[in-house]
């Protein structure tokens, strides 16, 4: 195992807030039409920063598992990948359902075919298989997942090959959101891709991951700047993301800047500590999985207690308060008592059982 950095860990808390805000901030009424209460410029953009995240630690932990017995690895690699994303999914999509079947959600069970229903257990609604998912973003999870088929091409090419491949790979990871860009299947801007009806999420997910692997691939061939230096570079790309973000309706721009971020992160340097690898910051990093599954559950429960006290800006924000310390605690109970308990059930009875019955045999 490597030594993690905390950094990384909670600059993903900090990124599911955002897309949590994000998802409060305008809302789609079952009545029709949509209600905007404030403003998060590019603020579905964080899940590119989940995927380049993810791309970079599976660089970082699996570089050279898959070189010695790499269809044993590969396979323990899926194994530890589902143990981390599924159980939460699982028990999540439980509450989804439930609140679908009291009426709560403007759905119907009726609606989920099937093919849907499969779709929905095997986690392939953000492959483009137009299936109707039951937890609305678990499409990022989907092709979180779907990346993962690629890890030991992208490990074998990018981190572990020339410096021809990493960058071959950078560019034709970022070919890749020029065309989902340029698709005009965008909802609030051009990279909010996210329909299952089209596999550019896929391929918006695969080109993140694929650019979180160079990035890992180029920073540790590069020796840290001095502290003060990355310190300041912190400082200038949180503040270039945030101007860009308001000043331009070009979801690029924005893309562009998580790639020195993650960089410059990636040192765990004492800015990036301070910051991102503090207590809270680093807690909600490690719930920040349950936090992303759970938090458009509630969303339509703040319009409705909204409504219930006059329907004001004011009264929104405050059940909007009240849900998101709702979220957070669920979330904590869900890391403490699904996530963690569900991945070392995994890893006890298929690879520990795997593993000794290699060794007696």
């Amino acid at each position: 195992m490597v030594k993690e950095i905390r950094a990384l860990t909670g600059v993903r808390g900090v990124a599911a807030m955002i897309i949590v805000l994000y998802h409060f901030s305008t809302v789609h009424l079952y009545s029709g039409g949509v209600r905007e209460y404030f403003e998060v410029p590019h603020g579905y953009l964080p899940v590119d920063l989940f995927f380049m995240l993810s791309g970079f630690v599976m660089a970082l932990v699996y570089k050279d598992a898959f070189v010695i017995a790499p269809f044993r690895n590969y396979l323990e690699f899926w194994i530890k990948r589902v143990a981390r994303l599924y159980p939460a999914y699982l028990v999540i999509g439980v509450l989804y359902l439930l609140k679908i079947a009291l009426g709560l959600a403007g759905e119907s069970l009726n609606q989920f075919s099937p093919f849907d229903i499969l779709g929905n257990i095997f986690m392939l609604t953000g492959w483009g298989l137009h299936i109707h998912p039951v937890i609305g973003v678990s499409w990022a999870a989907s092709a979180e997942m779907g990346s993962y088929v690629l890890t030991p091409v992208l490990v074998a090419f990018v981190v572990r090959g020339n410096i021809a491949f990493g960058v071959i790979g950078f560019a034709l990871s970022l070919a890749a959101i020029g065309v989902i860009a340029a698709s005009g299947l965008g909802e609030s801007g051009p990279l909010d891709v996210t329909s299952g009806d089209s596999f550019y999420p896929l391929l918006r997910a695969i080109a993140g991951f694929a650019l979180g692997q160079v990035i890992f691939r180029f920073s540790v061939s590069v020796r840290p700047l001095p502290m003060i230096f990355q310190d300041m570079l912190v400082v200038v790309i949180l503040l270039a993301i945030g101007i860009t973000a308001v000043l331009t309706v070009d979801d690029v721009p924005v893309y562009l800047l998580f790639i020195p971020l993650v960089a410059v992160l990636s040192y765990d340097g004492r800015l990036a500590r301070w910051l991102f690898g503090n207590t809270f910051i680093y807690d909600l990093g490690l719930i920040s999985y349950s936090v992303y599954l759970l938090h458009p559950l509630f969303v339509s429960f703040a319009v409705r207690a909204s409504r219930d006290f006059g329907g004001t800006d004011s009264s929104y924000l405050i059940a909007m308060l009240i849900c998101i310390a709702i979220i957070w605690l669920l979330s904590k109970l869900s890391y403490r008592f699904v996530e963690m308990p569900g991945r070392k059930l995994i890893a006890e009875l298929i690879i520990h059982r795997t593993r000794r019955s290699a060794t007696v045999n």
